[in-house]
């Protein structure tokens, strides 16, 4: 940035006031000549008129008095105008300080008018250079606060699904007449690892983690046990159908608890949108590192008001799979919903 230029270049005010007194005083003093001259040729030619003849005394006290009017004139003229110039500055130092308070009052959304060249201009454009860092600070603070916020309530959500889907098992269990032994272990494992996936996310949310990518041999098993834990929360309630027909088997590098945070969120959207007993699709197939999960499910008939929703499961889809450099594509009709997850997953290091 030119800023030294701009030093070099920037008048000190003494030296534009000392300007300023220069001027009045050359006006001034030709002022003074010219009025003096002039009433001295016109005095002259009067008298002359008139046939009237001065003594030498009172032609010099005649001279003495003019001489007087015009340089008290000439004084006159020397304050009047350097008062003038003198004041068009103090006038700007009384635009910086309202600005001032204009700042202040519109919480630093104002530029003070930049006038001159000296070192008045210098201090409102230092000015409008603070008050415009202070609103890029104030812009950036609600910038975080608000990332922050979503990020926060992002991260609420995801662990209300594990819950919710440990809440609906129990009850399913404790309604059920009889549990053989293993429904009573199938259940202690999905809630073991529900519990470690809201660990996950309890430690996500108080140390504010980025995500970690760690390899996996075989991301083809990972994704049918997702499939699978998918399936046994739904089961009981939808008729659910898997396909995995088109899912290989290949390495890469993934953060397993995003994963489990996108299949929570889509099991979310079902068991809140999809009447009971109807039936739930989920297609998972690979074509490279390229991985493309397909969700079906019916839209139950909603009397009243709808089931309250935020969008806050597909927007938390829809970063998560940001992360992968994927996207998120929905098809919503009357009767019927569509998500089509697709996630580019770097090879394994």
């Amino acid at each position: 940035m030119p800023t030294e230029k701009k030093e070099k270049t920037v008048r000190r005010l003494s030296s534009v006031i000392l300007e300023y007194l220069l001027l009045s005083a050359a006006v001034s003093l030709f002022s003074f000549l010219f009025l003096y001259t002039t009433s001295e040729s016109i005095s002259s030619v009067y008298l002359l008129r008139q046939d009237i003849m001065l003594t030498e005394v009172q032609e010099s006290v005649f001279l003495l008095w003019l001489r007087s009017i015009c340089g008290a004139a000439a004084i006159f003229i020397f304050i009047v105008l350097f008062l003038f110039m003198l004041g068009q500055r103090l006038s700007y130092l009384i635009t910086i300080a309202k600005g001032i308070d204009r700042l202040r009052e519109n919480k630093m959304n104002y530029n003070i008018p930049l006038e001159g060249n000296d070192e008045l201009t210098v201090l409102a454009g230092n000015i409008n250079y603070l008050a415009a860092s202070q609103r890029e600070i104030q812009r950036r603070e609600e910038e975080m606060k608000n990332e922050r916020e979503a990020w926060v309530r992002s991260l609420s959500h995801d662990i209300r699904t594990p819950l919710t889907s440990m809440l609906s098992l129990t009850e399913f269990m404790r309604d059920k007449e009889s549990v053989s032994h293993e429904e009573i272990r199938s259940y202690i494992e999905l809630v073991y690892n529900k519990c470690q996936q809201i660990r996950e996310l309890t430690s996500q949310l108080m140390d504010r983690k980025d995500c970690s990518l760690e390899n996996v041999e075989d991301l083809g098993f990972l994704f049918a046990q997702l499939a699978q834990e998918w399936s046994g929360i739904l089961e009981e309630r939808f008729s659910c159908t898997v396909d995995l027909s088109k899912l290989e088997h290949f390495d890469g590098r993934v953060d397993i608890c995003s994963l489990h945070r996108i299949m929570d969120n889509l099991i979310s959207n079902t068991e809140k949108y999809a009447p009971p007993d109807s039936s739930v699709s989920l297609a998972i197939q690979s074509e490279g590192h390229r991985i493309l999960l397909i969700q079906k499910n019916e839209k139950r008939e909603t009397w009243g008001a709808p089931p309250e929703s935020h969008k806050i499961g597909l927007d938390n889809i829809r970063q998560i799979v940001a992360l992968y450099n994927g996207k998120a594509e929905t098809a919503d009709t009357e009767r019927a919903f569509e998500i089509r997850i697709t996630l580019h997953i770097p090879p394994a290091l």
